[in-house]
């Protein structure tokens, strides 16, 4: 009897951990993209550097600016987010919150697999102090979901950055 039990336990965990852990919704995607741009908001960079998986690679191309497109790892995308939100924190600090970002992102596709293992999500942003825009950007991501957790494993992000007049 306590094998059967201890094989239906195995059976019943793998299952989760193969199969059901990995599938996604519409919804969870959009709760995940709501909980980073809250964790923008807080100029916290620990759950966004934790929404990329350990193989994360992003191509970033900078219009309007004469480098070359870059190549990031999940190393590099989150020194740089790490960087950004703490000198956007220090900004926001000193002048009593008066230059504290706002960020707006509209999800404008998300194409599941069959299985729903994997997405495809096109998304546009912009990040904005009061009426003054200073970035504008279009990623195509693709995502996973791993123990239950959404995670981006590759991006190609166009970045439009505006300098003020």
């Amino acid at each position: 009897m306590k094998k059967i039990v201890f094989a239906i336990i195995v059976i019943a965990a793998a299952i989760w951990y193969f199969d059901l852990s990995r599938r996604m919704t519409e919804t969870a995607i959009r709760e995940s993209y709501q909980a980073q741009i809250a964790a923008l908001q807080r100029f916290d960079a620990r759950p966004l550097c934790d929404a990329l998986d350990d193989s994360y690679q992003a191509t970033v191309t900078a219009r309007g600016s004469a480098r070359a497109p870059s190549a990031k790892d999940k190393a590099g995308a989150c020194a740089d987010l790490t960087r950004t939100l703490r000198r956007m924190k220090t900004l926001s600090e000193r002048t009593g919150g008066l230059l504290e970002p706002d960020y707006d992102f509209e999800i404008k596709s998300i194409k599941l697999s069959d299985d729903r293992k994997t997405a495809t999500v096109e998304i546009t942003s912009a990040m904005r102090i009061g009426d003054m825009t200073l970035a504008r950007s279009r990623s195509v991501e693709h995502l996973i979901r791993r123990l239950g957790r959404i995670r981006s494993v590759s991006s190609e992000e166009t970045v439009w950055a505006y300098q003020p007049e």
